[in-house]
């Protein structure tokens, strides 16, 4: 391997009490993996990077005659089609050349799908409804209107109806093409979804009113009959509306992050799914697939599955997402982890317990190779282009600026804060530098170029353990030990015997030391004090590991500490030398 093109990633300083899953991340293969945290035996992979898919949900559709799942994507102009039953991508795309498709349904026999899309770029001065033959896959425009912001599609016998946010209205198409007509053009505010729950009745979400209005086809004209949904019920800005299999009306809050169902006998409304469940947010539509709920969010650029009592599944279906390629960190209570990407200059957070996309941060920097919580919650991200470790708020995402620089920091890798509560950084240059915790000046070489006398060191992966500090360093297949607050040099724990380039470390529950070894794609095992292989904890290669980097045990909520909750999962991210597939 090409050591020096090698990008530093993660260290993090440990939480006093261990027993959660072990986690490691890597670079070129963008994923997390996870692994027994007894045996070392695969698990399965916590969270890799896409390349094909929807970009932004504007809609979802099933097929009537198949099942296959459709998603508009509404910011690379694309319709996807996934296996419902997996969440698997269907490549390629089955429609491209797109403005921005939004709502979208099939016809009965499933032969066409209808989308709403955008007539010109500006799509302020018309929209139109598109038509995708699923046989050919070619494409056409069912119509267009003047001045309209087309939102929900649903079909209905030899018309195809589109909601107009925008003129607070509904217009009807026929399904073969033609000028489009109001049909409902009094009485709303921003509709959003729509649905037939029969022939004659079409239900509309209008999130203006944070309600669901019901008109009934009478004589030909749409009239309105009642309110199935009452602002009063707390669905802010309702707006993906499902049939359920039990006849009750599913509505998605995209202003609440919810789902409810509505009794339409009754009208009673009973919480589905709860607030920001499986990371749920502004949940723009949803479907039903047997007793499976799909609901499409574009904050995490997925289709999250539920079962019918509103549970999570665990499947799901995503789009194309930020490239799994650096350093992570766990938050203190080890509920959720941030990933950095060098490729792509962001910062990805996820549910620690789920491995939903919780929020993505663009453009942090310039070739963020790191990224760990501070004590305020904040984040701080090193990056190499800039020499620097910025940071980042929590409450916003907002870039608050350059935290930490000078110090002859250079193109810095890894860090963590102290038990002294100063930020260190490892660096190319051949320290750990160390910076004060609150301002960011520095204070000085935490281990300088000549190892504080033990020999240079290539500074990788560290992590603080009681009274002592562990480095791994990379170009000389090491790693050492330093006295935790003084820094004085101790000794030269593992020095090959098997260790190549070695890169994240961490100790475990037992207090045995994990190095990530990613010379040869393995997780090793040493004893902590004497630093004697225990054994290849994960063997090289396992689940596709390839150059594993970063490493580090989840930190149990206290709960789970009182509880003695010691066992867990093993995750550990890694990198593959495989090539990328272009997007």
């Amino acid at each position: 391997m090409l050591r020096a093109l090698a990008f530093p990633l993660l260290l993090l300083f440990a939480a006093p009490a261990l027993g959660g899953g072990l986690f490691a991340a890597g670079r070129d293969s963008r994923s997390l993996v996870e692994y027994d945290s007894t045996s070392g035996a695969l698990i399965g992979v916590f969270a890799d990077t896409t390349d094909d898919g929807f970009q932004n949900p504007g809609g979802i559709a099933l097929r009537p005659s198949d099942g296959v799942l459709y998603a508009t994507s509404r910011s690379s102009g694309e319709i996807w089609s996934y296996d419902t039953p997996t969440g698997d991508v269907l490549t390629p795309a089955v429609a491209s050349g797109l403005f921005r498709p939004g709502g979208c349904d099939f016809d009965a026999a499933g032969s066409f799908l209808y989308f709403s899309d955008s007539d010109t770029v500006d799509s302020l001065s018309s929209d139109a409804v598109g038509r995708l033959e699923i046989a050919t896959g070619n494409v056409t425009q069912v119509g267009k209107t003047s001045n309209a912001e087309f939102d929900g599609i649903a079909v209905s016998g030899s018309f195809v109806f589109a909601s107009d946010s925008d003129g607070d209205r509904i217009v009807r198409f026929p399904v073969a093409g033609g000028p489009g007509s109001t049909v409902i053009n009094s009485g709303l505010s921003e509709p959003r979804g729509l649905v037939f729950s029969s022939a004659t009745r079409l239900l509309v979400a209008d999130a203006g009113t944070d309600r669901v209005l019901e008109y009934e086809d009478v004589g030909g004209s749409w009239v309105f009959d009642r309110v199935v949904l009452a602002a009063g019920a707390g669905v802010g800005e309702p707006c993906g509306l499902a049939i359920a299999p039990d006849t009750t009306l599913t509505v998605t809050g995209c202003a609440t992050d919810d789902v409810v169902k509505v009794d339409l006998g009754t009208l009673t409304v009973q919480t589905l799914v709860a607030a920001g469940t499986a990371g749920l947010a502004a949940p723009k539509d949803a479907a039903w697939s047997g007793t499976t709920l799909l609901a499409a969010t574009a904050v995490a650029n997925a289709v999250i599955y539920f079962d019918v009592a509103g549970a999570p599944t665990g499947v799901r279906a995503r789009g194309v997402s930020t490239d799994l390629d650096a350093g992570f960190g766990f938050a203190d209570d080890g509920t959720t982890l941030a990933v950095a990407s060098t490729s792509d200059g962001d910062v990805v957070e996820y549910d620690a317990d789920t491995g939903v996309l919780l929020r993505t941060l663009n453009s942090v920097c310039f070739l963020p190779t790191d990224v760990t919580y501070g004590p305020a919650g904040d984040f701080y991200v090193s990056c190499i282009g800039g020499n620097e470790v910025v940071r980042v708020s929590a409450a916003t995402g907002a870039v608050l600026g350059a935290f930490a620089q000078g110090g002859g920091m250079v193109a810095p890798r890894s860090l963590a804060f102290g038990p002294n509560g100063n930020l260190f950084v490892s660096s190319a240059s051949g320290e750990v530098i160390e910076f004060d915790g609150t301002t960011g000046s520095y204070v000085g070489d935490f281990v300088d170029t000549t190892g504080n006398g033990g020999g240079a060191v290539d500074p990788q992966g560290f992590r603080f353990d009681g009274g002592t500090f562990y480095l791994a360093s990379e170009f000389t297949d090491e790693v050492k030990s330093f006295d935790a607050s003084s820094g004085a040099f101790l000794s030269t724990l593992v020095s090959g015997g098997g260790l190549d380039a070695p890169t994240g470390l961490d100790l475990g529950p037992g207090g045995d030391l994990y190095v990530a070894s990613s010379g040869d794609d393995s997780v090793r095992r040493y004893d902590a004090t004497t630093g004697a292989l225990v054994g290849v904890f994960v063997a090289p290669g396992s689940g596709g590991l390839d150059t594993p980097v970063d490493l580090a045990f989840r930190p149990l909520p206290e709960a789970g500490r009182l509880a003695g909750l010691a066992a867990g999962a093993l995750w550990a991210a890694w990198l593959g030398r495989s090539r990328r597939r272009a997007r």
